[in-house]
């Protein structure tokens, strides 16, 4: 299995790129130096569509994705007593994710209060979890059945959830390296073709942030351990109004500075979980819609390997699909922006134009070369319009573009031109 969905493009294509930004007349296209020196040109490939759901049986997702992260499986829920092993919920997600043909992505999380150092700690609201186990043997006899039992089967490994976050993990960043380096190697030996990835740092973790902690867990040798560095990109702060989307582009420079300070700077990024966060942080479902679409051309352009949507299901974060009524506007949206991007590549990531609130993400489809634009505050006119020759929002609608200034809105609009590389 590949690491990567972004791939090294001929020159041609990045060129044509670079042509239809001149051609446009458009200022502050191009990425700064330090940007273009570190982007390569990506390819999307439905790998990168990831999605979280409650149950695998319950209501399948309604849009197209390729990876899933279950849920309930985690190893207190899997060895509940020592050597007592309840593999029905795991089975299930495996079988279902074979039928659906996605990828599965295992979170090692939550250890059981039978194996832990501090048994009373209570996490998440029950007394499992937050700990390290105190004796290695027991994480080594659960990852050996886990990974034996569904070699081929699980395509990835993520080494834990939030270690950020109190409520996930309360050891250190250099005891959950201890760990890395137990389980890394154990799942190279049975499943040579697994990938790993570090733990998860959350964007909302406390008390540390995920730059911190990840520069901690970096510098005591985690990334010897690790295919891939896993991440939770939200804009959702507790319980206050979720942040803008475009929020997620500061995030990801930030992790790219810490990478590049452990010389890790080519590795690449799993956001295996985020969203505006809970539904009461971004009540209007046409704003919940613009931000799911940003969401993903973000993470897309940004260079992010993979981008899982929480939560498919859940009637209370990030809801896409609800009991009764069915798909959302956001789950809606988040079919559209899936069409636009399949077969695209970008060459630089989406961006504000300078001195300007509209953002723009450059995409190319074979000859064909297209814009995404929106406006992060207000409304706002877009001028540089000649070459445009249609015009589709967000709900699929497309019309014959009339070379007429553009009126840009929070939803995000797809440009097509008539340059062709």
């Amino acid at each position: 299995m590949t690491l990567f969905h972004w791939v090294w493009r001929s020159k041609p294509i990045l060129a044509g790129l670079c042509l239809f930004v001149q051609a446009s007349g458009l200022g502050g296209l191009s990425a700064n130096k330090s940007e273009e020196s570190s982007l390569r040109p990506l390819q999307f490939t439905i790998d990168f569509v990831g999605m979280h759901t409650l149950s695998p049986t319950r209501h399948w997702p309604d849009i197209k994705f390729g990876s899933i992260r279950p849920a309930g499986t985690s190893w207190g829920a899997l060895e509940p007593a020592k050597g007592q092993f309840d593999w029905h919920s795991l089975d299930t997600w495996v079988a279902q994710s074979q039928i659906h043909h996605v990828q599965l992505d295992y979170v090692f999380v939550n250890t059981p209060q039978w194996a832990s150092t501090r048994p009373n700690e209570t996490c998440i609201g029950k007394k499992l979890g937050c700990a390290a186990p105190p004796n290695l043997d027991d994480l080594t006899a659960f990852v050996t059945a886990l990974v034996t039992r569904y070699r081929g089967k699980i395509s990835s490994y993520e080494l834990w959830n939030e270690p950020n976050a109190s409520g996930f993990w309360t050891g250190s960043p250099q005891q959950m390296v201890e760990l890395a380096a137990h389980i890394y190697p154990l799942i190279k030996s049975i499943d040579p073709s697994a990938t790993v990835t570090t733990p998860a740092v959350s964007s909302t973790g406390w008390p540390l942030s995920h730059e911190v902690w990840l520069d901690q867990y970096l510098a005591a040798g985690g990334g010897r351990f690790a295919d891939a560095i896993a991440w939770h990109g939200y804009a959702g702060r507790n319980d206050r109004p979720s942040l803008p989307p475009e929020e997620l582009a500061e995030q990801i420079l930030a992790l790219r500075k810490v990478l590049a300070k452990h010389s890790l700077a080519r590795m690449p990024i799993w956001n295996t979980e985020g969203g505006w966060g809970k539904d009461a942080q971004l009540p209007d479902q046409n704003a919940q819609a613009a931000f799911i679409a940003k969401w993903y051309l973000i993470n897309f352009t940004s260079g992010i390997a993979r981008a899982y949507w929480y939560q498919w299901d859940n009637s209370d974060w990030g809801t896409l699909w609800r009991d009764g009524s069915g798909i959302t506007p956001a789950g809606k949206a988040a079919q559209q922006v899936i069409s636009w991007l399949e077969g695209t590549s970008a060459a630089t990531p989406c961006r504000p134009l300078a001195g300007s609130q509209v953002w723009e993400c450059d995409l190319q489809k074979g000859a064909k070369l297209y814009r995404v634009v929106w406006s992060s505050s207000g409304e706002s006119t877009f001028s540089n319009v000649a070459s445009i020759v249609s015009i589709t929002t967000l709900d699929g609608s497309r019309i014959a573009a009339d070379h007429r200034p553009i009126t840009v809105t929070s939803e995000p609009m797809l440009l097509e031109y008539s340059e062709t590389k």
